[in-house]
């Protein structure tokens, strides 16, 4: 079991959990919300992201890393008064409480 403030991620059950609210994701966001809750607080590049949980081809695009994100923080921080998914200008990506 991971968590990052409010927001909970059962490996086992393959649930996510913020507050009393079950979140749905894909297998591909659920891989990658796994992969930033457990680095929390560390800043993973594009690359990292890619090579991680796409096994970088020359077909997919480090943009692909971008809308995952953003299909994320729309499940995961919207309507949520705190933030937990945070971009790193010129970096990459991190979650932190």
């Amino acid at each position: 079991k991971l968590t990052t403030g409010d927001l909970e991620l059962n490996t086992k059950r393959r649930q996510v959990k913020r507050g009393d609210k079950i979140i749905n994701l894909t297998p591909q966001e659920f891989k990658l919300l796994e992969y930033l809750m457990a680095n929390k607080e560390v800043v993973l590049t594009r690359e990292m992201i890619l090579n991680r949980i796409w096994i970088y081809s020359p077909d997919i695009e480090s943009r692909v890393v971008d809308v995952y994100i953003g299909y994320l923080r729309k499940k995961i921080d919207l309507g949520f008064k705190k933030k937990l998914i945070h971009s790193i200008r010129g970096f990459g990506y991190t979650i932190r409480d």
